[in-house]
């Protein structure tokens, strides 16, 4: 690639020569595009913390709810917060199963994550949902 132009320096534009290839683990930001991810997982020490912060995740699907859905996706919202439930309620036992819900979270991410097109929302909350899902993994084996 060619240097910096002189009409590009005067415009103030960054050009970055790149020799060789770009490996991108995850998004990629061309451009004049942005990337609104603000998925918060809270440092979960216990599962106690656990099972609250997957009450808060139903909440936030609740109250997606209430906003104007087409019936499928109103079925599909309510299929996530089917699984974040069971999960939560496996999560409350006293010898949990961490596969069980590990397999019931990842399901409900998929499923928010499908709804992401049309509900910016839900496509947050299935980045939560993956962050939930990893925390499990470590605090439930699995």
């Amino acid at each position: 690639m060619a240097n910096k132009s002189k009409q590009e320096a005067e415009q103030g534009k960054q050009v970055i020569n790149v020799k060789g290839g770009i490996h991108a683990g995850r998004d990629v930001i061309q451009g004049d595009q942005a990337n609104y991810i603000t998925t918060q997982v809270a440092n979960i020490q216990s599962a106690a913390e656990f099972v609250t912060a997957l009450q808060q995740v139903q909440a936030q699907i609740a109250q997606l709810k209430q906003g104007q859905l087409s019936p499928v996706q109103s079925r599909n919202l309510e299929a996530a917060q089917a699984s974040v439930a069971e999960a939560a309620a496996e999560a409350q036992k006293p010898q949990p199963l961490g596969e069980r819900i590990k397999t019931t979270l990842g399901e409900a991410k998929e499923t928010m994550e499908l709804l992401g097109g049309g509900l910016a929302a839900a496509a947050t909350l299935g980045g939560t949902l993956g962050g939930l899902l990893s925390l499990a993994v470590k605090l439930f084996g699995g």
